[in-house]
Parts: structure tokens; C-alpha cells; sequence
């Protein structure tokens, strides 16, 4: 989509787009612990489970019981380990932070994620960009998940801009579509060349 010249932020997504996520070896290594399946994590994961996790429905601490009665282990993983196991997915994407840093020299940038305790907890404390950004919006504290309408609209009221004012950018085409049916300017984000 060509941009316009009417803009005056942005919005970016933090997994897939300043942030690489790879879970693989955290799950591999739960279910060594655990003395399961990978599959059977990532089935104890469910779909429903991560959405109540990252809507906040559901804390940390009950994901983390919940995970283990889905499992169905005779064995048990210590509850700090498990929490350091599942922060240990996220990898900054130094060029793309780079490239956020200079854009934040000429327009205000927020972020706007699908996330969860741990991952913003970790984030916090290791990651810059929470802390050079303008503010964020994120999923476990709004209560709702992209592509939900409701959680662009609370990006849009912490700016003092129209929707086409701003410009979205975000890896996941459902996601980038409804921030589309609300007015924003899109970015579908592929890789950093694009």
C-alpha cells in the first residue's frame, strides 16, 4: 500500500517485526523436563489457553498450572524455570530497531502486541525499546487481541491523531487488514529489505 504524506506516527508490532520469536527450544526443553512430547506441550498450549494468557484472562502463574495439568506429567517444572524458559523466545532484530530508532527522530512511535506477563516483564528489563518509544499497548493489559477492533481503537486514543494519520505496521496480514477497516495506513511486514 502507498503511503500518504498525512502522517504523523506509528505503530509497530513487536513479534515477527522487532522482535524475531522462536519457542522451539524452550518447548523441547519443558518437555524434557516434563518427560513428555513436544506436541504434547504444544498441545497443552492450546489456542484458547494462549488467548486467555495474552487477553490477561488468565495470569502467569495460572498459564503456567494450567500448562502442567494439560500435559498430564508425573513430572514438575519450578515455576521460575519455567517463566525464564518461556522469556527465553525473543531475539531483537538489531537492524529493524536501528531503523526504529531513526524513525523515531522525525515521528512519534508506539508499539501495539499480542503479549503476555513474562514476555513484557522480560521486555521491560532487557529490551531498549520499551524505553525509547512513546508507549504501548498490550493485549494482556487492554483485554482484548489484534485483530479485535477494540484494541486499535485504544492505540489510536493514546495519540491525539486520526486513524489515517498513522501508519500500522505489523507481520500478520489479518492483523494489518483490521487496522486497514479502521482507517490506518498499513504496512504488511515481510523482512527488513521489503
Amino acid at each position: 500500500m502507498a503511503i500518504s504524506a498525512t502522517i504523523k506516527g506509528f505503530f509497530f508490532d513487536i513479534g515477527g517485526v522487532l522482535v524475531r520469536v522462536d519457542a522451539s527450544e524452550s518447548i523441547q526443553k519443558i518437555a524434557d523436563i516434563l518427560e513428555v512430547t513436544t506436541l504434547q506441550v504444544r498441545q497443552a498450549m492450546s489456542p484458547s489457553l494462549l488467548t486467555e494468557y495474552e487477553t490477561g484472562k488468565v495470569s502467569g502463574n495460572e498459564f503456567y498450572h494450567h500448562l502442567l495439568r494439560n500435559c498430564h506429567s508425573a513430572k514438575s517444572i519450578d515455576f521460575e524455570f519455567f517463566k525464564y524458559l518461556w522469556q527465553d523466545v525473543l531475539f531483537p532484530k538489531e537492524a529493524e530497531i536501528a531503523f526504529l530508532k531513526k524513525l523515531m527522530q522525525v515521528y512519534p512511535v508506539w508499539l501495539l502486541s499480542n503479549t503476555n506477563d513474562f514476555h513484557y516483564d522480560l521486555m521491560v528489563q532487557n529490551f531498549e525499546i520499551l524505553k525509547l518509544v512513546q508507549g504501548g499497548v498490550y493485549s494482556f493489559i487492554e483485554g482484548f487481541m489484534k485483530p479485535a477492533p477494540e484494541i486499535y481503537l485504544a492505540a489510536l486514543a493514546r495519540t491525539s491523531f486520526k486513524s489515517e494519520e498513522i501508519v500500522f505496521i505489523d507481520d500478520l496480514e489479518i492483523n494489518v487488514q483490521a487496522a486497514r477497516d479502521l482507517g490506518f495506513q498499513t504496512i504488511c511486514y515481510t523482512d527488513y529489505d521489503q
